[in-house]
């Protein structure tokens, strides 16, 4: 049975970015666990009160949180109907991204599942700070991003952007290949530059990526750069139709981490459809 956890505000994006899981993942079998993190309000409410009254309201928090988690699951029950899922609400104290991590490792997540903004975002933010956080620091399984309540659409066309300086991340992918395999989808592979510049080590994991993708129709694809990386793939993104894009994110190299940082962040706000973030150590 697939794992996902979808992290909730309870607004209307956070909704939409479950519908469109649920609907995703349809045909299979699916556990999903709801995390509510109200570590904010936490830090506002215990800020006023002495230590005798902060007790009495992390009691009502969680009693609140529970209350709207109960809503929200008779909600997508009966929205969506689909006897192979079933939904389970955490709420915590803890910030979202510590609840995100804590969770991957005790349910051993497959994939974790955000909108791109919650309630609080202003109406010209794409992206929030929540989720911003989450793509930073999230660790151990991908992260797919769902831009504010988009229709949902068959990912028929996969594009997995790359420059070939890692390995495959062979466990990371796999929620990508998951789908590749229930659509029938074409996974395009992008390289923003030459096939002719490419150095040895590229190559070889190029050839290592085709062999992980021996049962997926690939297309492979080697882009000009225009303007900036983010805006060159953005571009791709839209001439060719892509439904869904999946990109790695180092966490801990410097130089890798400050470029790809960049980029995962500039092609979330330009960005409409999906896209599934890979946070490797490298």
């Amino acid at each position: 049975m697939k794992k996902i956890l979808i992290p909730t505000d309870f607004s209307n994006n956070a909704y939409a970015a479950l519908f469109y899981t649920v609907k995703l993942f349809s045909d299979e079998d699916v556990q999903f666990y709801l995390l509510h993190s109200f570590a904010d309000s936490v830090s506002a409410l215990t800020s006023r009160v002495d230590i005798g009254k902060s007790e009495k309201l992390m009691d009502e928090l969680y009693d609140e949180a529970d209350k709207d988690g109960k809503q929200l699951i008779h909600r997508i029950n009966r929205d969506s109907d689909n006897k192979s899922h079933n939904f389970e609400f955490i709420s915590t104290s803890m910030s979202l991204v510590r609840g995100t991590n804590k969770l991957i490792i005790k349910y051993s997540i497959d994939l974790v599942v955000m909108g791109t903004k919650g309630r609080t975002a202003a109406e010209d933010v794409l992206m929030g700070s929540n989720t911003i956080q989450v793509i930073k620091k999230i660790k151990n399984a991908p992260l797919l991003v769902v831009p504010q309540e988009m229709d949902y659409t068959i990912p028929s066309e996969i594009a997995f952007a790359t420059d070939y300086n890692e390995e495959f991340p062979t466990l990371g992918i796999t929620p990508m290949l998951a789908l590749a395999k229930i659509y029938q989808s074409t996974i395009h592979l992008v390289h923003v530059g030459e096939k002719t510049t490419m150095d040895n080590q590229q190559q070889q994991h190029l050839k290592l990526i085709k062999k992980g993708l021996t049962d997926c129709k690939i297309k492979t694809h080697w882009i000009s750069k225009e303007g900036s990386i983010a805006n060159t793939i953005d571009s791709f993104v839209i001439d060719e139709g892509i439904d869904l894009l999946v990109m790695v994110y180092h966490r801990y190299n410097a130089i890798a981490r400050i470029f790809r940082e960049a980029v995962v962040k500039k092609i979330g706000k330009t960005t409409s459809i999906p896209y599934m973030v890979i946070p490797i150590k490298g």
